[in-house]
């Protein structure tokens, strides 16, 4: 049995958000985007792993001082390390990652970033910036895809269930049916 703990964090004059999962044999932090001392301070086990849904700055930010106080390896997808991050594990997609006793699925969901992912634990997803509150992350942005975010929807789309949480990049933790049902910019078919 794991807990997510949201960490919303101050960057800049926005929010990000943090995640500490709460798994049985250790802690997990993923993104680490600001306020490092923040992340740390909601941990209640020694961290594990850093995992990165994506290499933005607003989630990689404080990374390095989170390993440095943690000596946790950190894992994100190859697309995304570009000389911002190194030293890490490389996500490939569909890959099962064995985490402080907790079995965390990866998907590779471009769009947004070409190294985004999303993490399943149990039946919830941590998903970046793939969706957000009646949204889903920007394609405007240099090597951001509006076809490719939309087929990474449709990716993971198929695993939610009546009571699947997601973890966003940004703003409150949803309900994936609630957005099946409110967000205009989910594609088409999906609900």
């Amino acid at each position: 049995m794991s807990e997510i703990e949201q960490v919303t964090l101050s960057m800049g004059g926005f929010e990000v958000n943090s995640y500490v999962v709460h798994a049985p044999d250790g802690d997990i932090v993923v993104d680490a985007g600001a306020e490092p001392e923040k992340i740390l301070g909601a941990t209640r086990a020694p961290v594990a792993a850093i995992l990165v849904t994506h290499g933005h700055a607003d989630h990689v930010e404080a990374l390095e001082f989170v390993r440095s106080e943690t000596g946790a390896p950190v894992y994100m997808h190859p697309a995304d390390a570009g000389g911002k991050v190194n030293d890490y594990r490389a996500l490939e997609d569909g890959r099962a990652l064995d985490v402080a006793g907790l079995g965390i699925r990866v998907f590779h969901t471009p769009g947004h970033s070409p190294g985004s992912v999303t993490f399943v634990v149990g039946h919830d997803q941590i998903v970046g910036d793939l969706i957000l509150p009646g949204s889903v992350g920007r394609t405007d942005i240099a090597g951001a895809s509006w076809e490719e975010i939309e087929a990474s929807i449709r990716k993971v789309m198929p695993l939610w269930e009546e009571a699947t949480r997601l973890y966003t990049g940004h703003g409150p933790v949803l309900m994936a049916v609630e957005e099946l049902r409110t967000n205009p910019y989910l594609p088409p078919g999906l609900s």
